[in-house]
């Protein structure tokens, strides 16, 4: 018999504890990162790796607003080319996440990430570049595709992610699905990159 009395209230942190020392993580920890100078540390990354192309961009603040404290959320950059997405996610923040918080994150490209499904499951931070353009990979009758998974374990298992795309949401969830769109936007901030390309003046 279920007992309902309010004496006997079931202790949620004493069961989650309990699956915790058999290996059975309920609540997934997340990783979380705190950069009091983080607008002073971006923009000295960018100037670092861009050079005299160097220009502050509005959408710089939210991505240094994220590294002040990124409330255990990954980051998912969005929007047009050459505005220094694959920069800040590539080359900015790999550095900023070794030198102040002692991890080092695996860079992948998306084009490439197919291939090596079962090594990139297996990580636990993440950077993914350019996500929306890869094609799924088949071996021996197998179909890869470690996006949708990746994501999933983000969710379930408490991974961190960094990726961006030159895609539209609606290019994306075509691709992906809207349970995918669901539980990256569950894992991450979304920082939208607007304007135009720097590349091209």
């Amino acid at each position: 018999m279920v007992n309902t009395q309010k004496d006997g209230m079931i202790d949620f942190g004493a069961c989650v504890r309990s699956y915790v020392e058999r290996n059975i993580n309920l609540q997934p920890q997340r990783l979380l990162i705190r950069l009091p100078n983080a607008k002073y540390v971006l923009n000295a990354g960018l100037k670092y790796f861009m050079g005299d192309s160097y220009t502050w961009l509005p959408e710089y603040d939210e991505v240094a607003d994220w590294l002040t404290d990124n409330k255990g959320m990954g980051l998912f950059c969005m929007g047009n080319c050459g505005r220094g997405k694959t920069t800040i996610c590539m080359q900015v923040l790999p550095c900023i996440m070794q030198y102040y918080f002692h991890r080092i994150i695996t860079v992948c490209l998306a084009r490439e990430m197919n291939t090596h499904y079962k090594e990139i499951m297996q990580k636990y931070l993440l950077v993914i570049d350019d996500i929306g353009r890869e094609e799924p990979y088949q071996e021996y009758g197998n179909h890869y595709n470690v996006f949708p998974d990746y994501v999933d374990d983000c969710e379930r298992k408490g991974k961190f992610l960094i990726t961006n795309t030159n895609c539209t949401k609606e290019e994306l969830a075509m691709k992906y699905g809207e349970r995918t769109l669901s539980r990256l936007k569950a894992t991450t901030r979304l920082v939208a990159f607007a304007g135009k390309d720097l590349r091209h003046g």
